[in-house]
């Protein structure tokens, strides 16, 4: 059986101040427990800002009497260590316990300000930084390879070429600067310093490790999430015995690459929001599936782990504070078992597989074709979903029954419960589907016609197309009224108007080779069209567009008791919404075809307005009865085949 006792180090001393340019010649290592370089235009910004400040506030014709003798930065903890660089050399230097983003970012604007050092100073070598979780790093940096282009190799280099790519923007109208900042940073007096902590090792039991010191110190600043301090925990690999190291690492950086796969495959977009709202956006993905483990392992309501009291909340850092009880839990029992031969990372590999599992199931939801769509859905129209996600994942099913049990849900999801009212009252009576009404129903006419396009897609499974749940999510969705309703409030905006009044000429001189019998009434608006053409006049428009539309509903023979009902709606965003602007059906159809916003289009929307559902369309000018009537066969039809599940128990 494995001896051997977690080894506690690291308390920090010897604070003093160092100035950015004592630290030239440099070695710095970053661990890769720690979080990756992460600062963004807001950050780089003020630091440079406040630079070229302290520089103002430091010149001798400055009024300000108070700018002290160096611009200080935030302290930076260090740890003395030697490691094998990248290349294979060994390295004496520091390890960098807490600081890297504002070191890192200092190097980035160095490295841009490279070129002018000839005519202040260049005997000295930017400090150099090594990051344990990126092999290439040193290439990375020694090439510059984040100054031409943006590097997405990977997330730190990605974050890296966009910093310079900041630097670089905020320097555009201050080259005259660049030698003074640079001075500014690097001088012996009136520079920028940092406070310099060091970690020794004192071998204590009791003392803090590198690790629990990186927690503790980031703790308030930017903050770490709760993954990355998890992460933190995780891969820390000074808790096992020396002559294990080299088995150890080995497998903690197969995790940290495993890991780097799962942020990376949740940091696409399309993933990610099938599974989430637009409003939930950690900076690490993958705190997503410790948020529902955290729950799990705590038990609920039991609180196994970690307690709280409901009323207040949890508390901060719930999912981090969870898993540190849990791995510790974990490491407890390990311990006590008398077992020759050990897998000394056994606790860790148990909780990293349950990770991998959760993100697994998570992905295995989203590649098939039937289980992305329905569990998409559900995912779409439910509040509470990190409990339905819990629900489904604990479903010990076959495929066939799982997604029956999908389907099932689905069904309680769209079935109608909005009630027929008289008076205003309630009459306790469940509407039918061709009652649902625009206005009084719209969450569930959205759900329904989300359903409807959703089978679409289903039922064709050769064209491999798959609803975009995160445009669904981002742009806001819009009922469509497909022949136009006379709107409470009316557009009244002139450069919009004469698009409508110049859309609606043309298609009043095709109606006028159709509606014989309304000869007058037609002319008699292409004539005030031309006239508002000519003389715009937003109270003589309100009155004619009323007048136009009431006119069209007239010779389409449109039944008004269908306009706000599914017979005449369909999914659009917010923005088409406003392009379609009340038109006729004809223009709407246009305008639909040519998409010049270049907005996703439901399936379902697309094909009513090509008159897809008709039995025998006559014309393309008017969506007639026929059309409405089939159109509105084809949703009840599927609405149904939902419905019936859980009626009858299975499926037409």
């Amino acid at each position: 059986m494995y001896k051997y006792k977690f080894k506690i180090m690291a308390e920090i001393e010897n604070p003093r101040i160092r100035p950015v340019g004592d630290l030239l010649n440099e070695n710095f290592f970053v661990p890769r427990y720690q979080r990756g370089y992460r600062w963004g235009k807001q950050e780089i910004t003020e630091l440079l800002d406040d630079i070229l400040q302290y520089f103002d506030d430091s010149k001798p014709s400055s009024n300000k009497k108070n700018a002290g003798k160096f611009y200080c930065l935030q302290p930076i903890v260090v740890k003395a260590k030697q490691w094998n660089g990248n290349n294979g050399e060994n390295t004496s230097g520091w390890e960098l316990i807490d600081g890297q983003q504002r070191l890192t970012s200092l190097f980035i604007i160095l490295t841009y300000l490279e070129d002018i050092r000839q005519f202040y100073d260049n005997k000295k070598d930017i400090f150099r930084i090594d990051f344990e979780a990126r092999e290439n790093c040193n290439y990375f940096f020694e090439n510059k390879k984040f100054i031409d282009k943006i590097d997405d190799t990977n997330v730190d280099f990605f974050h890296i070429s966009n910093a310079y790519k900041y630097i670089q923007d905020w320097f555009k109208d201050k080259l005259a600067l660049r030698l003074d900042v640079l001075k500014t940073i690097l001088n012996t007096e009136n520079n920028v310093s940092i406070i310099w902590y060091e970690a020794v090792d004192n071998n204590k039991d009791n003392d803090d490790s590198s690790i629990e010191l990186f927690t503790r110190l980031n703790d308030g600043k930017i903050p770490l999430t709760d993954a990355e301090l998890i992460k933190a925990l995780m891969l820390q690999a000074d808790l096992y015995p020396t002559y294990e190291e080299r088995f150890v690492k080995q497998r903690l950086f197969e995790i940290a690459s495993e890991w780097d796969d799962i942020e990376a495959k949740l940091q696409d977009e399309k993933f990610w929001l099938f599974l989430n709202d637009t409003d939930y956006k950690p900076s690490s993905k993958i705190e997503y599936i410790f948020k529902l483990l955290a729950e799990k392992w705590n038990e609920f309501e039991k609180q196994l782990l970690i307690k709280y009291e409901l009323k207040d909340g949890k508390p901060k850092h719930f999912e981090f504070l969870v898993f540190d009880k849990y791995l510790a839990n974990k490491r407890a029992s390990f311990l006590k078992r008398n077992e020759d031969d050990k897998d000394i990372l056994k606790p860790v590999n148990e909780i990293w597989k349950d990770i991998k599992e959760m993100f697994s199931t998570f992905y295995e939801w989203y590649s098939d074709h039937n289980l992305f769509h329905y569990i998409g859905f559900l995912l779409a129209n439910e509040k509470n979903k990190d409990e339905l996600i819990r629900e489904l994942i604990n479903l010990k099913l076959t495929k066939t029954d799982f997604e029956d049990d999908i389907k099932k849900r689905i069904a309680n999801s769209v079935k109608i419960k909005s009630e027929i009212k008289q008076d205003g009252k309630k009459t306790g009576v469940i509407k039918q589907l061709n009652q649902l009404a625009y206005n009084d129903d719209n969450s569930e006419i959205i759900k329904v016609l989300l359903l409807f396009n959703i089978e679409t897609l289903i039922k064709h499974k050769k064209e491999n197309a798959k609803f975009p749940f995160h445009l669904y999510k981002k742009e806001i969705t819009s009922i469509e009224h497909i022949h136009p309703q006379n709107p409470p409030s009316i557009d009244v905006d002139e450069e919009r108007t004469k698009t409508w009044l110049k859309n609606h000429r043309l298609s009043l001189f095709t109606l006028r080779n159709i509606a014989e019998n309304k000869f007058d009434k037609i002319d008699a608006a292409l004539l005030k069209i031309d006239q508002l053409l000519v003389k715009y006049d937003k109270e003589v428009f309100k009155i004619f567009f009323t007048e136009i539309i009431e006119l069209y509903t007239e010779i389409s023979d449109f039944k008004e008791t269908e306009l706000h009902t599914l017979y005449n709606l369909a999914l659009v965003d917010k923005d088409t919404n406003s392009q379609l602007n009340n038109s006729f059906f004809d223009i709407k159809r246009e305008i639909i075809k040519e998409n010049k916003l270049g907005k996703y289009v439901p399936v379902c929307t697309q094909r009513a307005f090509s008159k897809y559902y008709s039995n025998t369309p006559k014309e393309m000018i008017f969506w007639n009865n026929d059309d409405r009537q089939s159109y509105f066969n084809a949703i009840e039809l599927v609405y149904l085949s939902f419905i019936n599940l859980i009626v009858t128990g299975n499926g037409n």
